[in-house]
C-alpha cells in the first residue's frame, strides 16, 4: 500500500510540472483556453493579443515550445483600451493582435498611422486607432476621398478594370496585387480629387516604388515616372486659397509596389514683386525670407541679369516655356540668392532640375552637377554652425522642359 501511494505521488508532480497549470480560481477577466491540435503558445498568444513570455509565466511554463492538446491555459486579463484612442505598443504586440483587441483591421491602423509594412511596428511606438480618436493630421475640406482608376497595364492605357473610393492614397502592396482582379506586376493607377486648400505655401511628398507623376490644377509638378527602388521625393508649391484638382499617376513594375502620398502647409508664402528694370548684382545682399532671383537671357548667367524678383521658394516647372517675360523658352539661366538660418546640425540640400544645378552654402560649391538632365534629382549633406547662412543656387536650361527644386532638411 505504502508503495501505491508513493507511486501516485510521483504521477501527480510529474503531471503538474507537465501540465504547468497550479490550481486556484481565475482572477477578475481572465479566461481559460484549451489547447487544440497544431496550436502552439506563440499562436494562442497571437489569437487573445498577449505576449508569449506573459503567457508562459500565467501558466508557469518553462519551455514555451511544449504544450500539449487538452491542456487547459489560463489567459491573463488585458488592461483596458488607453480612453485617448492612442495605443502605446508593447513587447509582443502585433498590428494584427492590437486591430483584433480595438475590433479594427490591421491595414486601418496602418492607413491611420502611415505604416507601410505591417509587420513591422516597435516598442513603445504610439499607434492612433481609426474610429476611437480623431486623425493626427485633419485634412483641407472638399471631397473626402480619392477616385481611384486600376488599370492592368503600366501605362494607364485603355479602361481601367475597375473604379473605387481610395480613403488615402498610402499603400504598400508589397508583392501582392492591389485586388484579385488587378496583376501583381505591371498594373497602374491614376488617383483623381479636389481639395480646397488655405492659400499658402505647401509640400507635397511622394513615397514611390516604382514610378509616380503629381499633376496640380493640371500642371506636372513632379515627375519620377521610371522604374526604381523605394525613394521619396518632394515638391513645394504656393496655392491660391480655394478648389485645386490634385492627380496622381503610379505604376508598378516588378516586386515591391508602394506608393504614398502627403502633403503639409508650410505657412504664408511671400508675394513675388519683379523690379521694371534690372538693378541687381550678383553681389547683392539676399532677403531674409524669399530668395533673390536673378534671370538671365544666357545658360552661362554673363552678363547683367533681365529680370530680377523675389520668390517665395525654388519650385518650378516651366514645361516648354519661359519663366518670365523677356527671357527666352530654350537657353536661360537663373541665380538665386538668400539668407537662412539654421541649427548646429548637419543638414541635407537637395535639388531636382532640369537641366544643370550648382548650390553654394557660404560661398563654397557643395553641388555641382551643371550637366543636361532629365529631372534628376541629387542631395548632399553639409555640416553647418548655428546662426544664419548665405545659400545660392544657380541653374541653366538647355533646352526643352526646364524645371528646377530646391529644398532642404535637418538629418
Amino acid at each position: 500500500m505504502k508503495k501505491i501511494l508513493v507511486m501516485l505521488c510521483v504521477v501527480a508532480m510529474v503531471l503538474s510540472s507537465v501540465t504547468g497549470v497550479t490550481a486556484g480560481p481565475l482572477l477578475a477577466g481572465e479566461i481559460t483556453h484549451i489547447v487544440k491540435p497544431g496550436e502552439t503558445l506563440f499562436s494562442i498568444a497571437r489569437l487573445y493579443g498577449v505576449d508569449v513570455s506573459t503567457l508562459a509565466r500565467a501558466n508557469h511554463i518553462l519551455n514555451p515550445n511544449h504544450i500539449y492538446v487538452g491542456q487547459r491555459l489560463v489567459i491573463p486579463a488585458q488592461p483596458a483600451p488607453p480612453p485617448a484612442g492612442v495605443y502605446v505598443v508593447k513587447a509582443g504586440d502585433t498590428l494584427y493582435s492590437i486591430a483584433r483587441y480595438y475590433g479594427t483591421t490591421a491595414w486601418a491602423i496602418a492607413q491611420a498611422n502611415g505604416i507601410y509594412n505591417l509587420n513591422y511596428i516597435y516598442i513603445g511606438q504610439r499607434l492612433v486607432i481609426p474610429g476611437v480618436a480623431p486623425a493626427p493630421t485633419p485634412q483641407p475640406s472638399g471631397s473626402t476621398g480619392w477616385l481611384g482608376e486600376y488599370f492592368n497595364v503600366a501605362d494607364l492605357s485603355g479602361a481601367p478594370v475597375f473604379t473605387r473610393n481610395d480613403a488615402a492614397v498610402n499603400f504598400f502592396w508589397g508583392l501582392r496585387s492591389p485586388d484579385t482582379r488587378l496583376n501583381t506586376d505591371h498594373f497602374s493607377v491614376r488617383w483623381t480629387r479636389t481639395i480646397n486648400f488655405r492659400g499658402g505655401l505647401y509640400r507635397f511628398k511622394i513615397t514611390v516604388d516604382d514610378g509616380a507623376r503629381l499633376w496640380v490644377d493640371g500642371i506636372l509638378v513632379l515627375d519620377q515616372w521610371r522604374v526604381q527602388s523605394q525613394a521619396t521625393y518632394q515638391v513645394d508649391l504656393t496655392l491660391s486659397a480655394g478648389n485645386h484638382a490634385v492627380v496622381i499617376e503610379y505604376f508598378d513594375d516588378t516586386d515591391n509596389a508602394t506608393i504614398q502620398f502627403s502633403f503639409t502647409r508650410l505657412g504664408n508664402a511671400p508675394v513675388a514683386t519683379v523690379t521694371p528694370t534690372p538693378t541687381a548684382t550678383p553681389d547683392a545682399a539676399a532677403p531674409a525670407e524669399a530668395w533673390l532671383g536673378e534671370y538671365f537671357g544666357n545658360p552661362e548667367l554673363s552678363g547683367k541679369p533681365v529680370v530680377t524678383r523675389l520668390d517665395a521658394q525654388i519650385g518650378f516647372n516651366w514645361g516648354l516655356g519661359s519663366p518670365v517675360g523677356g527671357l527666352p523658352e530654350n537657353y536661360f539661366g537663373v541665380r538665386w540668392t538668400r539668407k537662412a538660418f539654421f541649427y548646429e546640425d548637419n543638414y541635407a540640400f537637395c535639388a531636382m532640375a532640369d537641366d544643370g544645378v550648382r548650390l553654394y552654402v557660404d560661398g563654397v560649391r557643395v553641388m555641382d552637377e551643371w550637366h543636361g538632365a532629365n529631372a534628376q534629382s541629387y542631395c548632399v549633406q553639409v555640416d553647418l554652425a548655428k546662426g544664419v547662412h548665405t545659400v545660392m543656387v544657380e541653374y541653366y536650361e538647355d533646352g526643352g522642359n526646364a524645371l528646377i527644386y530646391v529644398w532642404w532638411e535637418r538629418r
